[in-house]
């Protein structure tokens, strides 16, 4: 059994699409970044990989790479998501970015 940690963060821009776990989220800002710019994917993505002694997502998909740019396919009821307003505090309760973390468990 091992236990992995992922964390990602993404900057808020107006216009732009707002993916979260693979779900399009309606509003106004999306995130800033060369692919779907999912912080919560990435944040899993880094678990797994961290549990499983890999090295971390850039390794594996590079933001350099055009094949993983706006690609992915996942249906809503694979996604499961806990938000907080973190008190309106630091960059996110500013609304300038967003953060993503998740811990993955692999037997």
């Amino acid at each position: 059994m091992r236990i992995g940690t992922g964390y990602d963060v993404h900057q808020l821009a107006e216009g732009l699409p707002l993916w979260l776990g693979g779900v399009l989220v309606p509003h106004t800002h999306g995130l800033v970044g060369h692919s779907d710019a999912d912080v919560l994917l990435h944040a899993i993505c880094d678990a797994l990989l961290g549990a499983a002694a890999l090295d971390d997502i850039g390794k594996h998909l590079p933001d350099t790479d055009p094949q993983y740019k706006d690609t992915l396919s996942i249906s809503i009821d694979q996604v499961s998501v806990k938000a907080t307003t973190t008190e309106h505090l630091g960059f996110e309760g500013r609304m300038e970015g967003i953060s993503a973390q998740a811990i993955a468990l692999i037997v």
